[in-house]
């Protein structure tokens, strides 16, 4: 991201130039997801510069904040999904997919905090970040709500846990069998969403489902990313 700042943009086409000559038409972010990520205005300043030109960003800067728990809470609130729902059947079906999302550190928040120090293993408190091991489960969870300050607890959300079905399994890591018991799944739906920022037309050129992803893992696993290391790459079985 640092170096990304020393590229810039045309003011007439606003084309990334990334340096001798050379424009960026595609920019694939593999930082950019955490805090340690931008530990200065220099980085700030070179994602700014990449979401300002014409190249695709993926994600782009409001791709981005969508997939923040924050914005999963806020679209779980009453009201709100219904404003990007084709239908009230639409915002209906979408909802039954939803688990309980609760808010910290916004208004009053005791009822909430009550409500999870008292069965901490129905919940989950997740901060903005993604990718695994950042959850925080069971006692992790007790101690973590007792020691936050009011402020400190507006950085995370309350998410009621989710508790899948299992199924006998065997998890395979490097041609080896690592594990045999009860796993989870867990699916996820890849899709991709390509537009055109105007002030006076914001064009959708394609927005489609692509693709998914399958991850299986020990049914006494809170954690579930593949990257981290908790989790397997599955197939579903089709019937």
């Amino acid at each position: 991201l640092a170096e990304l700042s020393e590229c810039r943009y045309h003011a007439d086409t606003k084309e990334l130039d990334v340096g001798n000559g050379e424009i960026a038409g595609v920019v694939y972010y593999r930082a950019g997801y955490t805090p340690d990520d931008y530990p200065s205005d220099t980085e700030w300043k070179g994602r700014s510069i990449v979401e300002h030109s014409t190249a695709i960003k993926c994600p782009d800067i409001f791709y981005h904040i969508f997939g923040a728990k924050k914005v999963q809470q806020a679209l779980a609130g009453e009201g709100i999904l219904e404003k990007f729902a084709k239908s009230a059947s639409d915002s209906e079906l979408v909802r039954t997919s939803f688990a309980g999302l609760y808010a910290l550190g916004e208004g009053d928040d005791q009822a909430t905090l009550d409500m999870a120090l008292a069965n901490p293993n129905d919940y989950v408190l997740k901060p903005q970040r993604e990718g695994g091991g950042n959850n925080l489960y069971d006692d992790e969870l007790v101690e973590a709500l007792k020691s936050m300050s009011y402020q400190e607890r507006g950085g995370y959300i309350l998410m009621q846990k989710i508790r899948a079905p299992s199924s006998d399994g065997f998890l395979v890591r490097r041609g080896d069998i690592v594990y045999n018991g009860d796993c989870v799944c867990e699916l996820g739906v890849f899709g991709i969403s390509l537009r055109e920022y105007d002030t006076t037309n914001n064009r959708i050129i394609l927005d489609d489902v692509v693709g998914h992803i399958l991850r299986a893992k020990p049914s006494k696993t809170n954690e579930g990313g593949v990257a981290a290391g908790y989790a397997y790459l599955s197939s579903p079985k089709l019937i």
